[in-house]
């Protein structure tokens, strides 16, 4: 494997990702690490569902499931025991891919339009029960009262190292994914899934392996965004504004990429951070740039700096062998 090779280049990019978060904490300022930690948990969302949505044809429009589902999971079982809440991140993924493990026989019975509506009713189904649970808090939601022994240096550097831990698996399990077969089946399966089974795709066990992933990993990110705020409520968690922050980042950045989510989440943040403080002309905006980039450039933001850079940093397609050469 050379340096030439996609495959290598791949995790020479990931590589250097590792290295800018490495570096954060020792050369950057608070409020730098926790801004970070926040990107990093929004980016490894909008990973997880541009892998199902952008390479899988799988819409789930109701993500933030997960995402809710994630936050509570490790603040219950966190401050319940009365520990660090760091490694429950790890039940946070779990508990996330037993959900979606649980809801695949209905939702697999739909296929577009009525998938994406069908995922956006369980998810509201979902925050109608946690408002209405007591022992979750109501409408009023959790506090994470696990980290009040911890000291605050302490917390903000191990939630964003638990941010970057994710943020890597994340972008490690889409590269390992997109680059074998999996990755394969998953593509062909989005163009044409009677064309994908006659080819030998198992239809159902692939959306099923997708979703599980994308689930659990959501979940992860999801519980550590949290960890920053101190605070989960259904209607946080569960917000539809989740599935507004990933679309338009997703579809800014250039959806079907592995760079176009990271581009999207870069985007989002330099303008929420700019243009924050003007109220509702800060939304109109986003959203104007969400349409012109769907009608005038449909490869997104990535797509345009691509045709000037002319390299991709996370290449999946595959091409044919040449002698002494691999794919």
């Amino acid at each position: 494997m050379t340096l030439a090779s996609p495959f290598a280049r791949s995790l020479v990019t990931v590589g250097l990702i590792a290295a800018i978060l490495i570096v954060i904490p020792f050369a950057g300022s608070r409020y730098a690490v926790l801004l970070t930690t926040e990107i990093a948990a929004v980016l490894s969302i909008a990973l997880m569902w541009n892998l199902l949505a952008g390479f899988g044809g799988i819409v789930f429009m109701g993500f933030q499931v997960f995402i809710g589902i994630g936050g509570y999971t490790l603040f219950m079982i966190a401050n319940g025991l009365g520990l660090p809440p760091f490694p429950f991140v790890i039940v946070s993924a779990l508990v996330c891919a037993a959900f979606a493990l649980l809801i695949t026989p209905i939702l697999f019975r739909l296929s577009g339009a009525q998938l994406a509506i069908g995922s956006w009713v369980i998810s509201e189904v979902v925050r109608l029960i946690v408002y209405h649970t007591a022992v979750l808090g109501g409408g009023g939601g959790v506090a994470l009262t696990a980290v009040r022994g911890i000291d605050r240096s302490v917390r903000l550097f191990a939630t964003y190292g638990t941010a970057a831990i994710v943020l890597l698996i994340a972008l490690l399990t889409c590269v390992g994914l997109m680059r074998g077969r999996f990755g394969l089946a998953l593509r062909a399966m989005k163009d044409s899934s009677l064309a994908a089974e006659a080819m030998g795709v198992t239809i159902r066990k692939t959306q099923t392996y997708v979703l599980l992933i994308a689930a659990a990993i959501g979940g992860a990110a999801g519980a550590c965004y949290y960890m920053v705020a101190l605070q989960v409520s259904p209607t946080a968690g569960f917000s539809m504004n989740w599935m507004a922050i990933i679309l338009f980042a997703v579809i800014l950045g250039g959806i079907g990429t592995l760079e176009g989510p990271i581009v999207g989440v870069a985007i989002y943040f330099l303008l929420r951070e700019t243009m924050g403080n003007i109220g509702s002309f800060y939304f109109i905006i986003l959203g104007l740039l969400a349409i012109g980039v769907t009608l005038f450039v449909p490869g997104g933001a990535w797509g345009l700096l691509k045709s000037v850079i002319r390299i991709d940093l996370l290449p999946i397609r595959r091409t044919m062998r040449e002698a002494g050469q691999s794919a």
